[in-house]
Order: C-alpha cells, then structure tokens, then sequence
C-alpha cells in the first residue's frame, strides 16, 4: 500500500506487543522519524504486532514482529534492523520512498576546503551525506574533507557540496545551510556511519524514555557494534 499527498504527512502506526517497555521504546523511536503512534488501531495505516497476537477485525496493513520468517504478509524478524523497518515505513507511506535513516544531531566537525580550514556543525546525518551550518558560504560542486568525531574515533570523509542556503533565508537560519553527499574511497565508511545512526537512534530513544541500555527490551533490536562497542 502507497500512500502520497495529505495521507502520507499523517505518518500513524500502532504498536502492539506484550511487552510495554519495548512498545515505549520503539514507539519513542518511531516518533524521531515523524512516524506517529496511536493507540486506536483503526486510525493507524501501519500496525507493527508481536507475532501471535489476536486483533480485532481491522483494514489496516498489519507488519508482524516474529523471531522466524513469515511464508506470507509482511513481517520483521527479531532483533529488528532499524534499516530494515525505515524501509518498511517508507515504502508504505511514500510513492518515492527514501533509503537512508537520517536523524538530528548537533555534533562540530572540520571542513577542509583545498588548503582552507573551517569550523562547521553538523545539523542532520544519514550514512550518505548531512546537513551542517558553516559561518561562510560554499558554492555547490565544491570538494571537501568533513572531519568528524564519532564514538571516539574521528572520521575524514571526502565530500561534495550539493546545495548551499544563503544566511538568513529564514529567521531560524542565521548562518547558511549547507548539503553535502558523502563520497569515500573506502566504501566500508557507508556502513560505518549506517551502524553509527542506528546507535544513536536507540541510545537516544532510550535516553527520552529512561530506559537502561541493559534493559532486556533491547534484545527486540539488533544493536549495532561501532568501533568495538556495542
């Protein structure tokens, strides 16, 4: 089922399993991605159940949670891949969807420009490109190394400049807005930044919710390893 226009903006889900910790988290980390939880079922074009759940009788595209593959319907083995249920949602909602989780961050990062160095901070990150503020402007098509901290370990990823909005575009862009497309020599760094993300986007669920990174609800998610840490 595709949806696009006014339906897709909706984004509902509902989230079902007999475990309230996990529902909490998962629910928490769906909202991160605009996709919202309600507890009418009805209302939900997208209902995510524990395997072995009776539901009511209902329209709604139903994708099971189960520890072994489906013969039939749409389903998500446990531990769930955060990849792989970013792009279940999104091939539900959107006629076009995306392939990439991209999350909110606020983390300072380098950029070096030929032999210029600049200070920038970085706004949103997917594992093939971000978003970042920088105090001057760089033209789109320009070559640079983004220099960046993550899990301890820093990171030089060679880059190119696909938009640049000039500074106060709008009265919440005080500098301007600059996209860049991530182009490594090593393509092992894509799935690096992929596992970094997904990380992120449960240790911070967890954060909100307060819920233990030791918590036994995790066991529902593959956790990614990042530089040796789990």
């Amino acid at each position: 089922m595709l949806l696009g226009g006014k339906q897709a903006e909706i984004k509902q889900v509902a989230v079902i399993t007999r475990s309230q910790q996990f529902s909490k988290l998962l629910t928490s980390i769906l909202a991160d991605w605009k996709f919202f939880a309600v507890e009418d079922l009805s209302a939900a074009t997208v209902a995510f159940v524990e395997r072995g759940i009776e539901l009511p009788d209902h329209d709604v595209q139903v994708v099971w949670l189960t520890p072994m593959p489906l013969e039939k319907g749409d389903f998500l083995t446990t531990p769930i891949s955060l990849s792989e249920l970013y792009l279940l949602l999104e091939a539900h909602f959107f006629p076009t969807p995306r392939r990439n989780i991209r999350v909110a961050m606020e983390i300072s990062v380098e950029l070096k420009i030929e032999n210029e160095w600049l200070e920038g901070q970085l706004a949103s990150l997917s594992d093939r490109g971000g978003r970042l503020t920088c105090a001057k402007e760089i033209p789109r098509g320009t070559e640079l190394t983004l220099e960046v901290k993550l899990e301890g370990e820093i990171l030089r990823i060679p880059s190119e400049v696909i938009y640049c909005i000039p500074e106060g575009d709008s009265p919440s862009r005080q500098q301007p807005q600059i996209g860049v497309l991530f182009k490594p020599t090593n393509v092992e760094m894509f799935e690096l930044l992929k596992r970094f993300i997904e990380k992120n986007c449960i240790e911070c669920a967890c954060a909100r919710e307060g819920i233990s990174l030791n918590d036994p609800c995790l066991s529902w998610l593959a956790i990614p390893v990042v530089n040796g840490n789990p």
